[in-house]
């Protein structure tokens, strides 16, 4: 069991329909923010263990490096959950928003 977040700072459209845009990889109504990039950094620095959960992975940045900077999606087992509310505080120290799929509202 697992479940889906995603986080920006700036897009075009109702957050599920971003959300379910990104899980298809499509980030074109993302804008860039360096905000995001500094979350996805933090998350990494504070949770090594959600480089395997990330997107965009370091995979899918070799063909698109401007990602990093537009969102990050995290699929978290049950485990995990225990990192949610630190989560939601970075993205909130950071001016993001974003979509919680297990929930179906708005971050």
């Amino acid at each position: 069991m697992s479940s889906d977040f995603g986080f920006w700072k700036r897009g075009l459209g109702d957050p599920e329909e971003i959300f379910d845009r990104l899980a298809e990889g499509d980030t074109s109504d993302l804008l860039s923010s360096s905000d995001v990039g500094r979350f996805r950094d933090g998350l990494l620095a504070r949770w090594a263990d959600l480089e395997d959960v990330l997107e965009p992975s370091e995979f899918d940045l070799a063909d698109s490096p401007d990602d990093a900077l537009k969102y990050v999606l995290l699929t978290l087992s049950v485990r995990q959950l225990d990192y949610l509310p630190e989560v939601l505080s970075m993205a909130k120290d950071n001016g993001l928003v974003g979509f919680s799929g297990v929930a179906g509202e708005p971050i």
